[in-house]
């Protein structure tokens, strides 16, 4: 049965973490009136939060269920999770990274300065942040269902939210808004460690690839980027083997367990300006 809701049952996993995630945050919003216990636990679930941030990426380019209207709740509850509506990121991330990949000043997660040189990974990431809904306007402009569609559910976003506010403004201050636009910060962040300092030529030599077990886990495999670059809509599962297949075309000092020997040498060969 499960195969029939699912497009790959290995999504039951992510799929629940979702839902009892958004489950825990409402319990919290209307039943949680301390606002000490409440900031306590909204901070426990930051880390669920930030997988989710990871499988919102997978689900952009591989979705999660068969037919449209659980792909839409899922992406509403995933909102209220990590800040973005549904069909923003697939606009902001897809249409306007993925297609200018190689064109700096159409690529939404451009890294550099109009003189050439590289923004620092919080200058980059409030950017890129800032930009990622006013993006999918110009974006959406030859797409213009894709725009109805973006402009629709992101109205019934922000009407839920404004309930939520209207209803318990500190809860839903505390439970809601802060995490989810910290959320939507830190998705902006871990594209600059996918990307920042890197020069335009292939998908080899343009992206960090992180092999880490516990970081993969925890982003389902978004960690495999190099991977993910050459097969956007590869499905999270397969990306470890396809991985396994291009390693030997990743430089060595572009592929490892930690970013951050990675981020120094990129900086002595950029200008990196870390802030």
């Amino acid at each position: 049965m499960g195969s029939k809701i699912l497009r790959n049952p290995v999504d039951v996993r992510p799929a629940a973490l979702v839902t009892l995630l958004f489950v825990a945050l409402l319990l919290i919003y209307f039943y949680v009136d301390n606002v000490w216990l409440m900031t306590v636990l909204s901070v426990l679930l930051l880390l669920p939060r930030l997988s989710v941030v990871g499988y919102n990426h997978n689900h952009i380019h591989c979705l999660t269920f068969v037919h449209a209207a659980p792909n839409r709740l899922f992406e509403i509850m995933m909102f209220f999770e990590t800040g973005t509506t549904p069909f923003s990121s697939t606009l902001n991330h897809i249409v306007g990274h993925h297609a200018h990949y190689f064109e700096p000043s159409l690529d939404t997660l451009n890294w550099r300065r109009a003189d050439g040189s590289t923004m620092g990974r919080h200058e980059f990431s409030l950017r890129a942040m800032l930009w990622h809904y006013p993006s999918c306007i110009p974006l959406s402009r030859d797409r213009k269902q894709m725009r109805a569609k973006f402009i629709v559910y992101s109205l019934l976003c922000v009407l839920l939210l404004a309930a939520l506010i209207a209803h318990k403004p500190l809860a839903a201050i505390v439970v809601f808004v802060v995490p989810m636009l910290l959320m939507l910060y830190m998705l902006k962040y871990s594209a600059y460690a996918h990307h920042s300092g890197l020069p335009l030529g292939d998908d080899f030599t343009g992206t960090r690839t992180n092999t880490s077990r516990f970081y993969n886990w925890l982003t389902w495999n978004a960690g495999y980027h190099a991977a993910h670059h050459v097969r956007q809509a590869l499905h999270w599962s397969e990306l470890p083997a396809l991985h396994a297949e291009l390693a030997d075309r990743i430089p060595a000092d572009l592929q490892g367990e930690r970013w951050g020997s990675q981020f120094r040498h990129a900086g002595a060969s950029a200008g990196l300006q870390p802030n």
